[in-house]
C-alpha cells in the first residue's frame, strides 16, 4: 500500500515495525480461541497485467508466523454506525463523527465520562497513526481520570 514519506517517518516515530511484501494467510487461534499468531507469505512482483499493474505473488516455501496477541483490523474507510452508543449520552456532529474534548474534558473524553474515543471515528478517514496517538492520549487521560479518584 502506497504512502508519503510523512506517513512512514510517523509511524515509524508510533513504533511502527514494517514487513515489505508480505500478505496474511491465516490467523491462528489458541485454545481459548485467542489470536495467537498471523501465518504470513513473503512476496515479490509478479509480471504486469492486461492493465499495466504488477501484482503480488506469493514466494513459494516463505511462508513465517508472526507472534500476536491482538489483532487490529484497520481499513481507512468512514467509520460505521456505532448503535451501541445510543443511550449513553453520547454526542456526535453532524456527519455522524464522535464529539470529543471541550471545557472540562481530556481531547479523547466523550460527553460521557467514562467513554474515550479517536481514530476515524472521531476525525474520519485519516492516517492510522493518527489513531494511534489518539488511541495514547485517551489512555494516558484514563490513567490520569482514575489517579486522580484514588488521591480523594
Amino acid at each position: 500500500m502506497p504512502g508519503s514519506k510523512k506517513e512512514v517517518v510517523n509511524a515509524r516515530e508510533e513504533g511502527v515495525k514494517f514487513e515489505f511484501n508480505v500478505q496474511p494467510q491465516r490467523i491462528q487461534l489458541n485454545r481459548k480461541g485467542q489470536v495467537c499468531a498471523v501465518e504470513m507469505i513473503r512476496t515479490k512482483m509478479g509480471d504486469p497485467g492486461p492493465d499495466g499493474r504488477r501484482r503480488p505473488q506469493p514466494i513459494p516455501d516463505s511462508g513465517f508466523e508472526l507472534k500476536a496477541d491482538v489483532l487490529i483490523m484497520a481499513f481507512g474507510f468512514q467509520a460505521h454506525e456505532m448503535p451501541w452508543l445510543r443511550g449513553h449520552g453520547i454526542k456526535l456532529d453532524r456527519w455522524g463523527q464522535i464529539v470529543t474534548g471541550g471545557k472540562g474534558r481530556g481531547t479523547t473524553q466523550t460527553s460521557h465520562d467514562k467513554i474515550f474515543a479517536g481514530g476515524d471515528a472521531v476525525t474520519g478517514a485519516d492516517l492510522v497513526v493518527t489513531a494511534m496517538v489518539a488511541g495514547r492520549q485517551a489512555a494516558s487521560e484514563m490513567l490520569a481520570q482514575f489517579t486522580a479518584r484514588e488521591e480523594i
